[in-house]
């Protein structure tokens, strides 16, 4: 099929702009894409016109727009990744045998796409909301890495800590400092945090230009997550993230801008120390029965 030329060159300079989440200006887009500057900044022009680009009038710089968000917002986009994911997420959960939770984050709220209990009598019990405590879970401590330094700085100014366990996360230094980790170890994690008993870990899953747009994670009471199973866990969980990128972008029978290397070894740390081996960076996501426990650490 013949490719438009001018429209492939227009679409090239959309997509640059909204990699850059803190946003870029015409030279500097130019020397990246390798494009004449008075072409990137014609083309940047229209796309503001059409309220898919918006320029800060004292920097210059270019940022997506709200027509531009409000399409990535669509319905679709999230009912067809949880559609991708659904059966991968039974897998993984009939794998491990233990609660598996995909969710992804819209505007800082926290949406629960998918929720797989485990079959196993003591278990983590569904989250009915986690939006309010994503700073203690291990699928919202993934979400907030997803954020923009500003949307980061509003949520940290916003979110009101509890102290649910000794082991919470309570100030605002703290959570960056942890977010900052997790985005450097590649996967968060979390040990009797929300819960006494309960521990979680979780890993992103990205979309074809690298942006986190949901996590996947499996929660347990921690006496069934130490470092063999933590080990085993986080592994089935990077192979399902993998899974679920791939089956989306095949979903949608969409060409890939570019190609996108995911972390796939990070630090791994056991519940008790500390101590790493690997490390890699992080690119800026039932009814109770007798025995179980609650509630969402995932």
């Amino acid at each position: 099929m013949p490719k438009v030329l001018s429209l492939d060159k227009s679409l090239t300079v959309l997509e640059a702009i909204f990699q850059h989440r803190d946003g870029i200006g015409t030279r500097a887009l130019a020397a990246q894409l390798k494009l004449n500057v008075a072409s990137v900044h014609n083309i940047a022009q229209t796309f503001c016109k059409r309220g898919y680009l918006r320029q800060d009038p004292d920097s210059k710089v270019f940022y997506p727009g709200i027509r531009l968000l409000l399409l990535g917002r669509h319905p679709s986009y999230i009912r067809s990744l949880s559609l991708s994911a659904s059966a991968i997420v039974d897998d993984v959960a009939r794998k491990l045998n233990e609660s598996v939770m995909l969710a992804s984050m819209d505007h800082g709220r926290v949406l629960n796409l998918k929720y797989v209990p485990s079959r196993q009598a003591l278990r983590v019990q569904e989250s009915e909301d986690m939006s309010q405590h994503a700073y203690c879970t291990a699928v919202g401590k993934i979400l907030l890495t997803s954020m923009t330094e500003t949307e980061f700085s509003i949520y940290l100014h916003e979110v009101h800590f509890q102290s649910f366990t000794p082991h919470t996360i309570t100030t605002a230094e703290r959570l960056r400092q942890e977010v900052q980790t997790v985005r450097e170890k590649g996967y968060a994690q979390t040990r009797d945090e929300f819960c006494e008993g309960i521990s979680a870990v979780a890993v992103p899953i990205y979309d074809p230009w690298g942006t986190i747009v949901a996590g996947i994670g499996a929660s347990a009471p921690t006496v069934r997550m130490d470092h063999e199973d933590f080990a085993i866990t986080l592994d089935e969980l990077r192979r399902a993230a993998t899974q679920i990128e791939e089956q989306w972008k095949a979903s949608h029978q969409e060409r890939t801008p570019r190609k996108v290397s995911r972390p796939r070894k990070a630090v791994l740390e056991t519940p008790e120390d500390s101590s790493a081996t690997e490390r890699t960076t992080l690119a800026p996501s039932t009814a109770s029965n007798e025995g179980s426990v609650s509630p969402e650490q995932t």
